[in-house]
């Protein structure tokens, strides 16, 4: 029975299989692939018929085909920081699947990038030529005929604005919803100065994707240029409203209202943009991040409130970011903070990009601090701004240690701080570093910034550049020589090193190795020919000064490419060099000065994080290479092979009105001094064409014609310089020093007592204006006026020893012995 009903339930189980309809949901297994036939031994192996190891094919881990996965292998290494490694994975996975787009337009990205060092002009070639071979692959892919505009558009030379255009119209025709071609091509035609075209299709750009940050901030500068503010204030609105993190569109905004003098404003967009961007740095660089700035920012606020009292900010170490105010970098709260893999990787808060966004946005908030700060306190350059600019420094290069311009801007700010300030306009701040050699404590500080940048950015030529102008100051001149030689082998095509190699041969008094070392770099840059014409003109070689001072005059006439320094125009950039009207910069260091190797003016703008994707190619850089260059003897982008005319279109790209006025004005003095008085003032009326702000051209003209025309040509001088330079220049207060002693002289004691109260009252730091007040008080035998003078001289900058001197004498003169010695020992 029990058997029976057994097998009556297991035939009826057999026969419900069988005649079961089959699920959908269940597709019938895949039958197993056939396994591919291994590859043969390459023929080209060791001679034992070996593997050959450096072919090595890369293990491709994860679901996707192998292509696919090489390439997010890379793009993850590059999002971590290790571009190099990037690259190099890229390269190999190239080799293995030359058709695939995607991985030759991330080659050719790194690449041109100069990544590997292997010079600027070589990168650009080799970039272009990766992105043609994939444009032979695939004809038709908008992203790689937008790669190749840009990559034309950087590399430049003749014909190639044309291809450029053409590459874009390209690209947009095969895609007309790519944003970014339209976005790159708009950007290259901005730099080129064609504002309505740009204008045109920043528009498109918007009609393409409505919802892009950049597009908004890069038209925001577009309208800038154009001096269409208003227009400029409301697109920089609409960036940050699109996307409140986009760090650039707060660094461009703030930069601009602070070259309008709009100082207040400039500050709160800086604080604005330091909060709103804070969550990038979260996940990478630990949950701490922003807390110091924060906490410098509210002990420099209380600094500032109580200037005169002993409370003050407590300076945060310069060079050790885990004790700045009191919080550890990688702790919160006393424990660690443990990131994950994929936040190391750009994730849980924010990528490379952004990171380097931040960074960027936090150097310039600390370039602003250094430019507009006072010093307060009676070390020299000790100003209350400072501590918060150095934990904006600390915070910057710790959101991102690969940005080696940021070092580089801190290095500059440490040698702003021991010049003893930066307040436009005074001469017992910016000035009084001519006079006084910069402290041994503040060289220091230059050269612990930067090495360890150059422990962050191996053998990078700006910070190297910044080491041996360190060592310089700090006295080591052979070291300083050893390094900026071989700076000058490196990068034959930067003309910073060959400027400063010159001027530190010039003061060891080898002249004609300092023209030598000068003419190296005077094909890149008309502040090296100038200084080349000024050396041999100082040796005596008159005939070769004029020569080389010729050889300028097209270029110096012509006022250069980038226009007056600070201003706003076409295809000038946040970056420019120096300070406009109104601003609280400090661009009195002037392109001729070796301590700075280039303008610090209170912004710091990385171009291609400010202009938005596609600027890095469509703009021309500066005649320093990339920020990653490394040491393996490259090249910068100012190679003069690039185009034909190098010479000309190098320095005419370079030059600003300033440093051409100067070509011009020190071409004059050599005239003056040789007796061709007709010349020399043709020269100084062509420079004051040119740059009709530079203080220091009409104080020397105004003094040539008082030797050579009399009093009242050089009133007419005076007062006409004093009408149009800067009020930040430094030589404003100059002429207003040497117009007041020529009335002096002249016996018009009431006009001269007048230039000296409205100069020490436009400059209250310039020292030696209280001087020559004090001196010409004195002279009237109002002593009483002269003790003021003099002691004010001393406030204001009591390193000073000509105003103790001065003192001290009219104490002696007046009987107080006693009062005397007690100056003179101070």
């Amino acid at each position: 029975g029990e058997d029976g009903m057994a097998a009556a339930c297991a035939s009826r189980a057999l026969w419900a299989a069988l005649t079961r309809p089959p699920n959908p949901a269940r597709a019938p297994a895949a039958p197993r692939a056939v396994p591919r036939a291994r590859a043969p031994p390459p023929s080209d192996g060791d001679a034992g018929g070996g593997r050959d190891n450096h072919r090595r094919r890369p293990r491709a881990h994860g679901p996707h085909a192998p292509d696919v996965n090489l390439h997010w292998r890379a793009k993850n290494l590059e999002r971590a920081g290790d571009r190099l490694g990037a690259l190099r994975l890229l390269t190999t996975a190239l080799e293995l699947y030359p058709t695939n787009a995607h991985i030759g337009v991330s080659a050719a990205r790194l690449v041109a990038e100069n990544v590997d060092g292997r010079g600027a002009s070589t990168a650009l070639d080799d970039a272009l030529a990766i992105a043609e071979r994939c444009a032979e692959h695939d004809p038709n892919n908008a992203v790689v005929a937008n790669l190749r505009a840009t990559l034309e558009a950087k590399r430049g030379g003749k014909g190639a604005a044309a291809r450029a255009r053409a590459l874009f119209a390209r690209s947009v025709e095969l895609n007309p919803a790519h944003a970014a071609a339209y976005h790159a091509w708009a950007v290259f035609e901005r730099s080129r100065g064609r504002v309505a075209k740009a204008r045109r299709l920043f528009r498109e750009c918007r009609v393409a994707d409505p919802t892009r940050a950049a597009t908004s901030q890069a038209w925001a500068l577009l309208e800038v240029d154009d001096r269409n503010f208003a227009e400029a204030r409301r697109l920089f609105q609409d960036a940050v409203a699109l996307d409140e993190s986009h760090a650039p569109s707060w660094q461009a905004w703030a930069d601009t209202e602070r070259r309008l003098g709009n100082v207040g404003k400039a500050e709160r967009l800086f604080r604005k943009g330091e909060e709103a961007t804070r969550d990038a740095a979260r996940g990478i660089t630990g949950a701490a991040s922003g807390t110091r700035v924060r906490r410098a920012r509210e002990a420099n606020a209380a600094n500032a409130r109580d200037l005169g009292g002993g409370r003050r900010a407590k300076e945060p170490t310069e060079l050790d970011g885990d004790k700045t105010s009191g919080v550890d970098n990688n702790s919160a709260g006393g424990a660690k903070t443990r990131t994950s893999r994929r936040s190391r990787l750009g994730g849980g808060g924010g990528s490379r990009a952004k990171l380097r966004a931040r960074s960027s946005l936090l150097c310039s908030w600390a370039s602003f601090e250094v430019a507009r700060g006072s010093p307060t306190s009676g070390q020299r350059g000790d100003g209350y701004n400072m501590p918060l600019a150095r934990t904006l420094f600390r915070e910057a290069v710790d959101t991102c240690p690969e940005n080696a311009q940021a070092w580089t801007q801190w290095w500059k700010a440490e040698a702003m701080a021991s010049r003893g300030g930066s307040r436009g306009g005074g001469l017992g701040g910016s000035g009084f570093g001519r006079l006084n050699p910069n402290s041994s404590e503040g060289a220091e500080r230059q050269l612990a910034v930067a090495n360890e940048g150059l422990a962050k950015c191996p053998g990078n030529e700006r910070l190297r550049h910044a080491r041996a102008l360190s060592l310089k100051s700090l006295g080591d001149t052979a070291g300083a020589r050893h390094e900026l030689e071989a700076l000058a082998r490196d990068f034959p095509a930067n003309a910073h090193a060959a400027h400063s190699l010159g001027l530190l041969l010039q003061e060891l008094g080898e002249f004609d190795a300092a023209v030598s070392a000068f003419e190296r770099g005077k094909d890149a840059s008309l502040p090296c020919l100038t200084a080349a014409a000024a050396a041999a003109s100082h040796s005596g070689d008159v005939a070769r000064a004029r020569g080389l001072f010729m050889e300028g005059s097209a270029v110096a006439s012509s006022g250069g490419a980038r226009g007056r320094v600070g201003g706003f125009g076409p295809g000038v950039g946040s970056n420019d060099g120096g300070s406009s009207a109104g601003t609280v910069g400090s661009g009195f260091f002037g392109s001729l000065d070796d301590s700075s190797f280039g303008v610090f003016d209170g912004s710091f703008v990385d171009a291609a994080a400010v202009d938005g994707a596609g600027a890095a190619y469509a703009s021309p850089g500066s005649f320093s290479s990339s920020s990653s260059s490394s040491r393996g003897g490259g090249v910068s982008s100012s190679s003069s092979s690039a185009q034909p005319s190098s010479s000309f279109g190098e320095r005419m790209r370079t030059a600003t009105r300033r440093d051409c006025s100067a070509h011009l004005r020190l071409w004059a003095l050599l005239e003056k001094r040789d007796g061709a008085e007709t010349v020399a003032r043709t020269l100084f009326q062509r420079a004051t064409d040119v740059d009709p702000t530079d203080g220091a051209t009409w104080l020397q003209w105004g003094q040539f014609e008082r030797r050579v025309s009399g009093a009242a040509a050089a009133r007419s001088r005076f007062e006409l310089g004093l009408a149009k330079c800067d009020s930040s220049d430094p030589y404003a207060a100059y002429l207003y020093q040497a117009w007041a002693t020529m009335e002096a002289a002249e016996g018009d004691d009431a006009m001269a007592a007048d230039l000296f109260a409205d100069g020490t009252a436009a400059h209250p730091r310039a020292a030696t204006l209280w001087l020559e007040r004090g001196l010409f008080e004195a002279s009237r035998g109002d002593v009483k006026a002269a003790r003021r003078s003099f002691e004010t001289g001393i406030e204001t900058a009591p390193d000073y020893p000509p105003v103790f001197e001065a003192l001290a004498r009219l104490e002696f003169g007046e009987g107080n012995e006693s009062r005397a010695e007690e100056v003179a020992r101070a």
